[in-house]
């Protein structure tokens, strides 16, 4: 069931838009504020956990429920609002074109706003000033960004549902959409992105598999091998997984000194989001294969 319920909810976004109402997130961030204040008394670690965890472990009870109830129709259903729900906001393919479009008038200004404004950079990680006035910098930074975007919007959500149900996609997305709250205290963010770390860690290694397989294989299956030993963080092996797998086809240089430059970076990205559609097609056949199996 879980391959129908991916492919109904992947047709479910592409039916009702990038700006479905089923993304409305303020129930989530009126959760999180109200349980902060009920369980003030409580050390924060556990504070926050319990405000991130209650929403996947009432998931999972409903799902429990409905399991057996009328030969797992509702259970379908079910899986596939929160699955639909729990996939990455806005719309991938216009964030890449539309900083593409100013990326490719040497705007880089107005790059920088458009990767701000579509949420691909935060403007207190990466500054303007810097951003503006270093092609290279300001490339690399919203690389690693929408690789990361392309990621934890289908590929961790559909791991963790696979894995876990209702209650794993939900939880990641929960993670993910907490991480980016202007309520949320610092100490409390950086919790959020230690335990993001984690619940990244086999997904993203499997993403650079399938980029093995969508891309340049040697060179790629190598960087894999080597990360099953390591800590990166996600972004980071997204990057370098990326760099293996179009190995030899992308901007490479350390200077943007001319419009050729400009053209493979802006090249680097479509190949990008080629490779990812790509891996998707891939993740949705092993699916299938496990489905049968």
């Amino acid at each position: 069931m879980n391959f129908l319920v991916v492919l109904g909810a992947w047709g479910l976004l592409q039916w009702l838009g990038p700006s479905t109402s089923l993304h409305r997130d303020h129930w989530l961030f009126s959760w999180y504020h109200r349980a902060s204040t009920a369980l003030a008394a409580i050390p924060q670690p556990f504070r926050l956990a319990l405000a991130v965890a209650a929403p996947a472990l009432l998931a999972g009870l409903i799902a429990i429920v409905l399991g057996g109830a009328v030969g797992g129709v509702p259970l379908f259903l079910f899986g596939l609002l929160v699955l639909a729900y729990s996939l990455g906001r806005g719309d991938f393919q216009r964030m890449v074109d539309e900083y593409l479009e100013r990326w490719n008038r040497g705007d880089l200004a107005a790059a920088y706003e458009s990767a701000v404004a579509l949420q691909i950079l935060r403007p207190d990680e990466v500054p303007a000033d810097a951003a503006v006035t270093d092609a290279v910098a300001l490339h690399h930074q919203v690389r690693a960004a929408l690789l990361y975007r392309g990621y934890e919007r289908w590929f961790a959500v559909v791991f963790w549902f696979v894995l876990l149900g209702p209650a794993g996609a939900l939880g990641y997305r929960t993670l993910q959409l907490l991480r980016g709250e202007e309520g949320v205290t610092a100490d409390e963010r950086a919790a959020l992105s230690r335990w993001l770390h984690w619940a990244d860690w086999v997904p993203v290694r499997l993403l650079g598999l399938a980029f093995a397989f969508t891309g340049t294989f040697s060179a790629c299956f190598r960087r894999f091998c080597d990360s099953l030993s390591g800590g990166s963080t996600a972004p980071v092996l997204l990057a370098e997984f990326e760099n293996a797998a179009l190995e030899g086809a992308v901007a490479r240089r350390d200077s943007a000194d001319s419009s050729r430059w400009h053209a493979m970076a802006a090249q680097e990205l479509l190949e990008l989001r080629a490779l990812l559609s790509r891996s998707s097609v891939a993740w949705l056949v092993a699916l299938a294969i496990l489905q049968l199996l």
